[in-house]
């Protein structure tokens, strides 16, 4: 670690404890944050007969940002570079006596030790030795898991947008079957098993802060797979020719039952530790499944993107086309753009995203109400509709068992001033 030395002007300042709170919540924050979403990267400098060389500068500079570390290989030959951020570095080796060794395109992982083994070649520093094909080690730790850069998020078909999707290429892991591309579809994150445990075992970070749902603990968005349903009112099963649990909500509703879910354009890596996890990387027995989104380098760089799904690109459900029914109506469209870049070239840099949906989608509007046949536009008094739910359903409502609010909406005129208004979340009788 590089000591800094301190301003003349701190030396005679007075250190307040307000001021101690906000620093050391400030470093506190940050070693929180570099367990998971920064890399290291160690390994042994030796020469070409094998033994180790003392003393080589170690030169690590990231491609994008310039950030640039410098340490010195220890006695035994091995160097140790710690909290990197994640990306693509090249690595420079140079001593007097040996040609300088330079390794372009080293990448480092989040929450992963990268092992570099230097080799340096006798001659004067001034000739460079590149070495263009370095196999990316991990000689530290025994995590079975699965590491996704941003090239292969971008490249993998992901039906409903969502990271979830991403889990099954880890080893041992499975994720839930699409479930449909409408508004119970919630944000579109998929239920995840890992290894045979239970799909609320798993542990959840962006960008090292703990995400997991807090309610049921599930990844899952979709509504009719939560173990809560929040909505206003649900038929059941036998309600719906569909066979689908009819729910009204909408995305908006499922988001409390939901993860954070960043835009696949947006994430940089993603992690997903099946097994073998140090105690460091969450409490669950499930799988460790962490995200980092990107950030803003020296060059200037982003995208607009649009996903677009209608009626017209989805076949008619089985149940609908047994009953006769025509095939719903659905249009989702997901669209978003991003951009990053410096604000101050190799100091500051920022990045930014939006993402927007719009959903409609007639699924949740199909279902069948139990309408008195008799029922007419006399609604004058509560006896009249008692006598005509008691006619047509041989109950024995009285009208004191009508609640005052359900005669006031029995008794609304239907939007444009074309006959009443009849309610459909509750049956008639017995309001």
């Amino acid at each position: 670690m590089t000591a800094r030395s301190v301003p003349s002007t701190w030396k005679n300042t007075r250190f307040r404890p307000g001021y101690a709170s906000i620093a050391l919540f400030m470093l506190g924050s940050q070693w929180a944050v570099a367990q998971q979403t920064l890399g290291s990267m160690n390994g042994t400098v030796t020469d070409s007969s094998g033994a180790v060389v003392q003393g080589a500068t170690v030169r690590v500079r990231s491609l994008a940002t310039n950030l640039e570390v410098k340490t010195e290989s220890k006695s035994d030959g091995s160097f140790n570079v710690a909290d990197l951020p994640i990306g693509t570095y090249a690595v420079t080796f140079a001593k007097n006596g040996f040609r300088t060794a330079v390794y372009p395109q080293i990448v480092v992982q989040g929450n992963r030790t990268g092992t570099l083994n230097a080799k340096l070649q006798p001659g004067t520093v001034a000739s460079t030795v590149t070495v263009e094909a370095t196999p990316l080690l991990n000689q530290t730790d025994t995590t079975i898991g699965y590491t996704l850069n941003e090239l292969q998020i971008a490249e993998t078909p992901l039906g409903t947008g969502s990271f979830t999707q991403l889990a099954v290429l880890s080893p041992g892991v499975s994720a839930d079957l699409l479930n449909t591309a409408g508004s119970n579809a919630g944000l579109g994150n998929q239920a995840i098993w890992a290894n045979g445990q239970r799909d609320t075992s798993n542990s959840f970070t962006v960008n090292g802060i703990y995400a997991n749902n807090i309610f049921n603990g599930k990844s899952t968005s979709q509504v009719t797979s939560g173990r809560v349903a929040v909505n206003i009112g649900q038929n059941g099963n036998g309600n719906n020719p569909s066979g689908e649990i009819v729910t009204s909500t909408s995305v908006y509703g499922a988001i409390g039952q939901a993860l954070p879910s960043p835009p696949p354009e947006t994430i940089q890596e993603m992690h997903v530790n099946s097994a073998m996890y140090d105690a460091s990387q969450g409490a669950n027995g499930g799988a460790q499944i962490e995200l980092t989104t990107k950030s803003g380098t020296n060059g200037f760089h982003g995208g607009a993107y649009e996903y677009h799904q209608q009626t017209g690109w989805n076949a008619n459900e089985w149940f609908f086309n047994f009953n006769g029914l025509p095939r719903p109506q659905m249009h989702r469209n997901v669209f978003g753009g991003f951009i990053g870049g410096p604000i101050k070239k190799d100091k500051l840099f920022f990045f930014a995203s939006y993402q927007g949906q719009r959903v409609s989608d007639q699924l949740l509007a199909t279902s069948f109400v139990a309408v008195p046949p008799h029922l007419t536009d006399d609604r004058s008094s509560k006896q009249v509709i008692a006598n005509d739910v008691n006619q047509d359903f041989g109950t024995n409502i009285t009208p004191s068992q009508i609640t005052d609010q359900a005669f006031a909406l029995l008794q609304q005129k239907a939007p444009g001033g074309g006959g009443y208004f009849i309610p459909s979340a509750s049956p008639i009788g017995g309001l």
